[in-house]
C-alpha cells in the first residue's frame, strides 16, 4: 500500500464521518405517531404525553406504549413476537412493522410526505 493509497482511504472515510455524524445530532421535530392495522388509520398518539394504547390487530389487541418521546410495541399476539423486540422508536425513518397483525407504526417528522411522485 502506498503513501497514495493512505491519504485516500483516510479521505473517503473523513467524508463518510462528516456526512454520518450529522444524522445523530439532528433534533426530532416529531410529535405524532400513527397507528395503521390492515392500511387504515386507526389511532394518532402524541409523543409529548407519556401513555399506553390499544388496536385490535389481526391476532388480537396490539399494545402500544409512548415514553419519553418515544413509541414501541409493548405486547402483542404473534408467532415470535418481533414487534415488541423492537423496542422504542422515536424517529421517523423507523417504523414499527408488525406483520401477522397487519399493524404499522410510523412517526410523522416535518420532511413526512411523498419522497418520489409518480403520474
Amino acid at each position: 500500500m502506498t503513501k497514495g493509497d493512505r491519504i485516500l482511504i483516510v479521505c473517503i472515510m473523513l467524508v463518510a464521518i462528516g456526512l454520518i455524524v450529522p444524522i445523530f445530532f439532528m433534533a426530532p421535530d416529531s410529535t405524532v405517531a400513527v397507528v395503521q392495522v390492515r392500511n387504515e388509520e386507526q389511532l394518532r398518539i402524541s409523543l409529548l404525553k407519556d401513555g399506553k394504547y390499544a388496536v385490535d390487530g389481526t391476532l388480537g389487541k396490539v399494545h402500544i406504549e409512548v415514553k419519553d418521546g418515544a413509541v414501541r410495541v409493548e405486547q402483542e399476539n404473534s408467532p415470535h413476537h418481533y414487534c415488541s423486540r423492537q423496542g422504542f422508536v422515536d424517529s421517523p425513518n423507523t417504523p414499527i412493522v408488525c406483520l401477522p397483525n397487519e399493524t404499522v407504526i410510523t412517526i410523522e417528522g416535518e420532511q413526512a410526505g411523498e419522497d418520489v411522485q409518480i403520474q
